[in-house]
């Protein structure tokens, strides 16, 4: 495990004056795979949130170590732009300089057969891949992901498992906002209960 990679220290944050997260002091090291468990609402998508940068905190402190952000929303729709699978994950490849053919994550996914599709002509799991494969070619420094397995069948959550898990052991810092007890068990080096805007560590044998 390497050294700090991102941390929130007495950060609060929430929308319209309302705070979700309150107090909260968290980090994570570079080759480390957290998961944050608990309750819709508790607060697991505003941490991530934080953690990618794309809310302020309205309170406290927020610090990650510089590099590329693979950043999975709830709604992978939300990403999906361009007029086919393989176009979007030559975007980010593009985008970051890395080398990696698009095939390469592509195949691991089991999209090669759909890659010339629109993605947004793909079903609802289907979409789900697009959007991981969009987000999670080449070398990330941080990867973040809200319910990855949402929609995904078993065969496309052990591929996830075996992407993530190559991900970490390249030096990403992985932090996965999940219900799926089954991915959770399979990856995380840390669990990290968010409930009612705190956030408490837990025994990886406690289910969610």
């Amino acid at each position: 495990m390497g050294g700090e990679a991102w941390s929130l220290e007495h950060v609060s944050a929430g929308f319209d004056g309302r705070p979700v997260l309150k107090g909260v002091d968290l980090a994570g090291s570079s080759g480390e795979i957290v998961a944050l468990s608990g309750p819709n609402g508790g607060g697991k998508t505003t941490l991530l949130r934080l953690i990618a940068g794309s809310l302020a905190p309205l309170a406290g402190s927020v610090w990650r170590r510089p590099g590329r952000i693979a950043y999975l929303p709830q709604n992978p729709t939300v990403l999906l732009h361009r007029p086919t699978v393989r176009a979007e994950v030559s975007f980010t490849l593009e985008r970051s300089g890395e080398l990696e053919q698009p095939e390469t994550i592509l195949n691991a996914l089991g999209l090669l057969p759909m890659a010339d599709r629109n993605p947004r002509d793909l079903s609802s799991g289907e979409r789900q891949r697009a959007a991981l494969a969009a987000v999670l070619p080449g070398s990330p420094e941080l990867v973040l992901l809200d319910e990855p397995t949402r929609g995904i069948d078993s065969s496309a959550r052990d591929a996830l498992v075996a992407l993530v898990a190559r991900l970490r052991d390249r030096g990403a810092s992985v932090v996965l906002a999940t219900h799926d007890d089954d991915l959770r068990n399979a990856l995380a080096d840390r669990v990290i209960n968010v409930r009612d805007g705190k956030v408490a560590a837990m025994s990886l044998a406690v289910p969610t």
